[in-house]
């Protein structure tokens, strides 16, 4: 029977064990699956109360409130929604039938798009009823410049990437190749789309409702105006949290299922008896929702804890919050926030923080500034960018598209429009995530599947991966 490691770093000449020999396993992180349902009750307890102590009345359906712009942009967002699936489909049938030709097209035309997506927020920003002279306006323009600056970037690491073009498309096919041969990984990637879209809905009604708490005040012009309960900001804040959260163990319990699944894959297709896409993938799951339940919250849970602060606070106030998890985190701080460890826990049964010393130390996977093999990483990362384009680029439009709707439309003109935008630029991310989410996925346990097999220079399982991950001929 195949054995599994309880060391940080895996043995030499280590196979994960068969998902269908049914090894008892020891549940990991178990804290931390009950902290994530304690405060998922908390949120729902907490949205009860808000629904029993506010009502909407005649004079707030008036006002211009977040509750009124996100009430009458329910139409552009259901429109979003749409528009996602439908692109998230035609991406998916290019990448199946044309993969090559499909992404070259992609590299010269992304540019091209990121341009048309400056200047259509540039020129609508000037269009509205106040004739551009509002903060709104004027953080439109600003935020157009952020496509401008992607495609500078793009440009300038598809050239310096040239080199490992043509091993970046071959480890797009050998994902493609994988989820051919695991349809079922399909199903799973659906159901988590269609779970996590009911989800968000759900969360739009009681975030909404959230910025009922306040009250109308009639100024001497005969204005009325929309004052918010202090608490109100803070509690949204706690909505926003737990919503980013539950997206990162909605998209956890997806990759442990598919890091398991390529596991199987990648080890053992060719032993016999083998058991049909729909059993590995069943028996995927349930220890994606069972033994790493508690590692999945976990790692969603530092991944938002330790990643938010870069984008909100500056760089002295970020390296005080580097220090301080670095003093009670065990492990690289990094590596214990990468996708990948999560993969690497999955396929070698362990907790997050062995993980992240145990990836660290594989000759292919360096999570530091400098990466020893750097071919290998260049090549990786190459790919991961030409699957994630497609979907920045949709939540980009859909984004502006429902901001400037928003802001020019809803209410004669809604000075929250950036909130309706922020909540299609979501939904365009998650709904394409049906696709590239779950290509991405399979290229991550892939490349971790092939640096575990390289452990003691081994390797051989998959002759394809050594080729485009590692290389060799």
């Amino acid at each position: 029977m195949p054995h599994r490691t309880s060391n940080i770093e895996v043995a030499e000449g280590f196979v994960p064990p068969r998902l269908t020999d049914h090894v008892p396993l020891q549940s990991q992180d178990t804290f931390w699956s009950k902290f994530y349902i304690l405060s998922m009750c908390s949120l729902f307890a907490t949205s009860f109360v808000i629904w029993l102590e506010t009502e909407v009345t005649k004079s707030i359906s008036l006002t211009d409130s977040i509750y009124t712009v996100v009430g009458g942009s329910v139409s552009i967002l259901v429109l979003d929604t749409l528009l996602a699936i439908i692109i998230s489909i035609v991406w998916f049938v290019l990448l199946k039938s044309c993969v090559r030709p499909a992404l070259y097209l992609l590299v010269i035309s992304i540019p091209f798009a990121l341009l048309s997506l400056t200047m259509y927020p540039l020129i609508m920003s000037y269009r509205d009823s106040w004739g551009g002279n509002t903060t709104q306006d004027k953080a439109m323009r600003w935020t157009s410049l952020i496509p401008a600056l992607m495609g500078v970037f793009w440009i300038w690491f598809a050239v310096r990437s040239r080199n490992a073009l043509g091993r970046a498309i071959g480890i797009v096919q050998l994902a493609c190749k994988i989820l051919g041969e695991n349809p079922s990984l399909i199903v799973l990637s659906m159901g988590t789309l269609v779970s996590f879209i009911a989800f968000t809905w759900v969360w739009f009604g009681m975030f909404a409702r959230v910025f009922l708490k306040g009250k109308v005040v009639v100024g001497t012009s005969g204005i009325t105006t929309w004052i918010l309960d202090q608490n109100s900001w803070v509690l949204a804040a706690w909505y926003i949290l737990m919503y980013l959260w539950s997206w990162g163990v909605f998209s956890g319990v997806q990759r442990v299922a598919t890091s398991e699944t390529v596991s199987q894959w990648y080890f053992h297709r060719h032993v016999q008896p083998q058991p049909s896409s729909m059993a590995v993938v069943s028996a995927s799951l349930s220890q994606s929702g069972t033994t790493f339940s508690g590692t999945i919250c976990f790692a969603s849970f530092l991944a938002l804890l330790i990643r938010l602060p870069i984008l909100l606070l500056p760089r002295r106030a970020m390296a005080i919050v580097q220090t301080f998890f670095s003093s009670i985190i065990p492990g690289p701080i990094f590596a214990i926030t990468n996708p990948l460890t999560l993969s690497y826990a999955a396929m070698t049964v362990q907790s997050l923080v062995p993980s992240s010393r145990g990836i660290a130390s594989l000759r292919f996977i360096d999570l530091g500034r400098h990466s020893s093999y750097e071919n290998s990483w260049t090549a990786y990362r190459l790919s991961k960018m030409l699957l994630s384009s497609a979907r920045a680029l949709t939540a980009l439009a859909l984004g502006f598209g429902a901001w400037v709707h928003a802001a020019q439309e809803v209410n004669g003109g809604s000075l929250y429009g950036y909130i309706v935008g922020l909540m299609g630029g979501a939904i365009g991310w998650v709904v394409l995530g049906a696709t590239e989410g779950n290509l991405s996925m399979i290229v991550d346990s892939a490349f971790v599947a092939f640096a575990i097999d390289q452990v003691g220079n081994h390797g051989g399982h998959c002759r394809e991966a050594d080729i485009q991950f590692g290389g060799f001929e």
